[in-house]
């Protein structure tokens, strides 16, 4: 019946992550990973090639330079206004690809709110992009899932249109969450997947440090 298999704990230290499509193979119904590890794709589409390599916590990608196209790619958030990466060129990002119905996005998500609170007045803008092919149930349901949650940073309601190219850019694998720590200039200085509750938060912080102490 599944097109994709389910991914799960990535390893016996915490990392985990969930199949970006894992929720639509599943005929809407909700979908947290299960514990074995398996397949995936490269790109957030079923048609992609799949992968029987693990996830990393940090993938080898960083100083990738966004092209233009991607950084102007303009996309609706829920508030229904739109951004572009490119309107942030004077602040540090970091963008996350999560879902409502991902564990691991859930674990991470208060450690994206404490950056966005720590970091704000410094030039930080965190970004949660929620994806049309991830969320069946609709805006409506993924802004009361927002708000139930605290979530006090913009989400971007992505047709795969930014979250596409953003992993393809650094030849991600379609699991979630996944977070670029993207620099002033437009550089991926730092690329995540799954989440590790041990050391992500750290390693982030780490590359957000580095991103905002950046010159020029």
């Amino acid at each position: 019946m599944l097109t994709l298999a389910v991914l799960g704990a990535i390893s016996a230290i915490g990392l985990s992550s969930c199949n970006s499509t894992e929720e639509g193979n599943k005929g809407g119904g909700a979908g947290v990973a299960s514990s074995n590890p398996a397949s995936r794709t490269n790109a957030p589409n079923s048609s992609a090639p799949k992968s029987s390599a693990p996830a990393a916590n940090s993938a080898p990608a960083a100083f990738i330079s966004l092209p233009q196209t991607i950084r102007d790619t303009k996309v609706p958030t829920l508030d229904g206004k739109s951004l572009k990466l490119s309107d942030y060129a004077n602040k540090v990002l970091v963008v996350n690809i999560w879902a409502t119905w991902c564990g691991p996005c859930q674990l991470e998500m208060p450690e994206l709110v404490k950056m966005n609170n720590e970091y704000k007045s410094r030039g930080l803008v965190v970004l949660g992009l929620a994806t049309t092919y991830n969320e069946h149930q609709g805006q409506e349901y993924v802004k009361d899932f927002i708000r139930a949650k605290g979530i006090n940073y913009k989400i971007v309601w992505d047709d795969g249109s930014l979250s596409g190219p953003l992993v393809q850019s650094v030849n991600g694998q379609s699991v979630i969450p996944q977070s670029f720590v993207i620099s002033r200039d437009g550089r991926i200085v730092k690329h995540f997947q799954g989440f590790n509750q041990y050391s992500t938060p750290t390693l982030m912080r780490q590359a957000v440090e580095e991103a905002l102490s950046e010159k020029g």
